[in-house]
Formats: C-alpha cells, sequence, structure tokens
C-alpha cells in the first residue's frame, strides 16, 4: 500500500461531505421555538407576553405586603426580587425553555413559558 491517495478516495470524500450536509440541511431553516409568557395571579391571566429578542419588560405584582418584580428580557423571564420569606421563586432562576415555570406561593403568581417546544426531559413510570 502506498500513501498516495486516488481519485475514488476524493470521491468517497466528496460523498460523506455532501451526505453530511444533507443531514443538517432541515435544522438550519427550521423556525425557531416561538415563546409566549403567561403571568398569573391567583385564577387571573395579569399579563401575556410574546417573546422576542430585544423586548424587556418589568411588571410589578403586590399581595398585601409581598411585591414580586419579574423581568423579561428577550426569550428569558425570571423573578428579579421578592420580599416573600423563603425566596424560592427567585432561586428558581432564568426561564428559557417551553415548559417551564416558577411559583411565588405566598402571592399566588405563577410564571409560565409555553411553546411549540413538545420534547420531555423524562418519564415517570
Amino acid at each position: 500500500m502506498q500513501g498516495k491517495l486516488r481519485w475514488g478516495d476524493f470521491v468517497i470524500c466528496a460523498v460523506v461531505l455532501a451526505l453530511a450536509g444533507l443531514i443538517t440541511l432541515p435544522f438550519l431553516f427550521q423556525p425557531s421555538d416561538s415563546l409566549t409568557c403567561e403571568i398569573k395571579q391567583g385564577d387571573t391571566v395579569v399579563k401575556t407576553i410574546r417573546l422576542a429578542d430585544g423586548y424587556q419588560d418589568t411588571i410589578t405584582l403586590t399581595a398585601g405586603d409581598i411585591t414580586n418584580v419579574i423581568e423579561v428580557d428577550g426569550k428569558s423571564v425570571r423573578f428579579a426580587s421578592s420580599n416573600c420569606p423563603d425566596q424560592v421563586c427567585v432561586h428558581t432562576g432564568t426561564l428559557t425553555r417551553a415548559g417551564q415555570m416558577a411559583v411565588c406561593l405566598p402571592t399566588r403568581v405563577v410564571v409560565r413559558l409555553i411553546g411549540e417546544d413538545t420534547t420531555v426531559d423524562a418519564v415517570a413510570r
């Protein structure tokens, strides 16, 4: 065997590269996931926001002595601050994918992301 490449080697490389390109092509032109943020307090929908790059908003909700500040930044949402005792809502972090949610139980505020993404993280039986 010699260490030289033959024309057949180039043909095989070209075919492999063409197949790799064809496999990745559908993923390149796939529409981006559209996300909607739904903010509820109790049973009432306070605000519904269609998330998009460049969109920013700050929502302040109050229930009794407790105030929640929710920040929307592009395609992510988070509880920026809350003066509730346990701070679970703030420690939940930033929501970026469909199906994620953050809840402040003392104020009954629920922030959840709704989208077309139907992937499943895990299945329990």
